[in-house]
């Protein structure tokens, strides 16, 4: 895979918005596609930003919280937020010559999830990590037969209990200089919880409440956020880990030992480095 051409990990012709694209409208389509990134382009189809849905719902949450401090106006008479409004304009592309390789070192050394892929300047396709794990969880690279024992190390950041808020969770993932983290309750996992759980979550109350003051006190637990992780053990290979992943749509998976405590989690990151570092 090391010197092999982008090939069919690519999405040709991806959906695509335009730079006036209503955000409204991409949530809906990000809902229905299952995805979490699409491409702005030009009348040229040339790549001019990148909306995430990050993007949107941090966009979203900022909406509510002005609205809700009287620093703007209602949300039904809120002024139209286009994408360019709230997309990332520092894009960074890989040319449809381009090896996997040279795609997964990019989506690593720049911690993003979405390149677009580009000929002459134009967008031809785009490629996610989720492509990459989807082709490790298949087992054909000999490196995916490896046990999950072997990315289980030093102990990582403390899992975060059931009945922490969601800005103490936040918090906990900002000093940890993390993204996701376990959910455990007397050392049995629950689920993992990650930065964007946090912030939907936060937006499906702000939105519940009406934009309130009080939308979101102090007292709310994470428990409506967590998702659950199927089962595994250190003893599973690596491709199984990613095949859970995939299916669940998981950006990482707990691990436990036969006592169902938790051991730890096997993150897509994870996958990722063992993917490339098989191919050096």
């Amino acid at each position: 895979m090391s010197s092999a051409q982008l090939g069919t990990l690519v999405t040709y012709n991806p959906w695509t918005i335009g730079a006036t694209t209503l955000l409204a409208d991409v949530t809906a389509r990000f809902d229905e596609l299952g995805i979490h990134h699409v491409a702005v382009i030009d009348s040229e189809r040339r790549v001019i930003g990148i909306l995430s849905e990050s993007d949107l719902l941090r966009s979203r949450q900022a909406e509510r919280t002005l609205a809700a401090v009287g620093g703007g106006p209602d949300t039904d008479d809120a002024p139209a937020v286009f994408a360019r409004d709230v997309m990332s304009r520092q894009v960074v592309s890989v040319p449809l010559t381009a090896t996997a390789a040279d795609a997964l070192r990019v989506l690593l050394d720049k911690q993003i999830h979405a390149l677009p892929v580009v000929q002459d300047r134009r967008l031809i396709g785009m490629i996610s990590s989720r492509d990459f794990l989807r082709e490790f969880s298949y087992g054909e690279v000999p490196a995916s037969h490896e046990p999950i024992a072997s990315l289980l190390g030093e102990p990582g950041p403390e899992p975060l209990d059931p009945d922490a808020t969601l800005d103490e969770a936040f918090l906990a993932m900002h000093e940890s200089g993390v993204s996701r983290l376990a959910v455990a309750k007397d050392g049995c996992p629950v689920g993992i919880l990650t930065q964007r759980d946090i912030i939907r979550e936060r937006c499906r109350q702000m939105e519940n409440e009406g934009g309130g003051l009080n939308s979101q006190p102090p007292s709310d637990t994470i428990h409506s956020a967590v998702r659950s992780s199927p089962i595994l053990r250190p003893g599973h290979r690596l491709c199984d880990a990613a095949a859970a992943m995939v299916d669940q749509r998981l950006p990482a998976v707990t691990i436990v030992n036969p006592s169902n405590r938790l051991l730890g989690l096997v993150t897509e990151d994870d996958i990722l480095r063992v993917l490339y570092d098989a191919q050096a």
